[in-house]
């Protein structure tokens, strides 16, 4: 299991495959991961190393990180995510160093990880096989360590898509050249060509890539653990307001300009963990929203605080390749029990999620966007149908990947 984030590496990257490592020895797999040893991240988690349990064996190797690079030059901000820098500086400096970020380290910046990583892991499985190799991202790079494996050994390979790869929007935050897009894309290719399974997280991620074989592709969605959630959701706290609940990064494609419009003319107050651009809080001061902003947060610190909150919103990205993806935070908001408004991009797989399971859904450049939410506000619609909760929880979720690393090797 190749995978760039792993604790005590935080974020909303590392928990799909974290949890799933944690969960598949129950259906017969036990997992090896293999991932940096020193890796450039830019939220750390050490609460996370407590779903590392004994079985998990961890093959980690060094990574040249030119994010440290860049940072030693005074260049802040290199490591953040791709495209959620809590900066909006339009300075030459940055937009030089997206530049080459973009076009010099292509797919990704962890690309120098690829051919060592690669030789090295290919010495150890001369002594300690495996059956199945998978691959996940973003950074998308992992990708093409599965590709070298794959063709050096012809072991099965799942490929797994958590995001959008050649499509995905913070692309264009990049000055992308015309060169650099026909490498991204022709490599996307080659790894749909050549894994045995691809695997997403939404529906409309497999049309994204161009994959209309379905024995080929797979969706398995992000899910929510029983371990971090209690049977029964603990009511609100006695707030003196009533408090949504945002948790994860807001940055310019995530800003939600009809979400703080109608929260600045509401008495409700906005309750927000996780790295928060400098145009966003902007947008959020000028529409009069009052934020209690927690920054970021640990996993167990975020359940705990959307525990506190009488409802919880999710922010999708307002941009085209968002259409095809489904937010991990969906699945643990859902797990919270408590009401839930979502704000995204019209005609994609989380309208119609949202529609499946009764909650309220407001595209981000509807006209009528302020007035809707503002209503919802004041009537908050009922928490979705417990049967949804427990569709999604990921011991049911790691049985139905099991499943699919069965069929492959058989």
């Amino acid at each position: 299991m190749v995978s760039y984030y792993w604790p005590p590496s935080g974020g909303g990257g590392v928990q799909r495959w974290l949890k799933f490592a944690k969960l598949l020895p129950d259906f017969g797999w036990d997992p090896v991961v293999v991932t940096p040893s020193n890796p450039d991240v830019p939220v750390t988690d050490s609460s996370l190393l407590g779903d590392v349990h004994d079985g998990v064996e961890v093959w980690t190797f060094p990574v040249w990180e030119p994010t440290r690079a860049l940072s030693a030059l005074g260049l802040q901000g290199s490591a953040s995510r791709l495209g959620a820098d809590r900066s909006s500086s339009h300075s030459l400096a940055s937009r030089l160093v997206k530049w080459v970020r973009g076009n010099v380290f292509v797919p990704d910046a962890r690309v120098g990880w690829v051919k060592p990583t690669t030789r090295k892991v290919l010495a150890r499985l001369r002594h300690e096989p495996v059956d199945l190799i998978v691959t996940t991202g973003p950074p998308h790079s992992m990708h093409l360590i599965g590709l070298a494996l794959k063709r050096a050994t012809g072991l099965p390979w799942v490929a797994d898509f958590r995001d959008p790869w050649s499509t995905m929007d913070y692309l264009d935050d990049f000055g992308l050249g015309p060169r650099a897009r026909r490498l991204i894309a022709k490599m996307e290719r080659a790894v749909v060509a050549s894994a045995d399974r691809i695997l997403v997280t939404s529906p409309g991620a497999l049309q994204e890539i161009g994959l209309d074989d379905a024995s080929k592709g797979a969706v398995i969605p992000n899910g929510w653990d029983r371990d971090d959630f209690p049977d029964n959701p603990p009511a609100p706290a006695s707030n003196d307001k009533p408090v949504l609940g945002h948790f994860g990064a807001l940055y310019g494609a995530r800003n939600a300009p009809a979400l703080w419009s109608a929260l600045g003319g509401s008495d409700w107050v906005l309750k927000a963990g996780g790295q928060l651009s400098d145009d966003v809080r902007a947008s959020m001061d000028q529409s009069g929203v009052e934020l209690d902003w927690k920054g970021d947060l640990s996993h167990a610190e975020a359940i705990q605080v959307m525990h506190a909150c009488d409802a919880l919103v999710v922010v999708h990205n307002n941009s085209d390749s968002a259409k095809a993806s489904t937010p991990g935070k969906m699945f643990e908001c859902l797990a919270a029990g408590r009401p839930m408004l979502v704000v995204g991009p019209a005609q994609g797989d989380l309208e119609d999620l949202c529609a499946t399971w009764g909650v309220v859904f407001v595209p981000h450049d509807a006209p009528d966007g302020p007035r809707r939410i503002a209503a919802w506000l004041q009537h908050p619609s009922p928490a979705p149908d417990e049967s949804f909760r427990a569709s999604c929880e990921r011991h049911a979720l790691a049985g139905e990947l099991a499943a699919l690393f069965n069929s492959t090797i058989s």
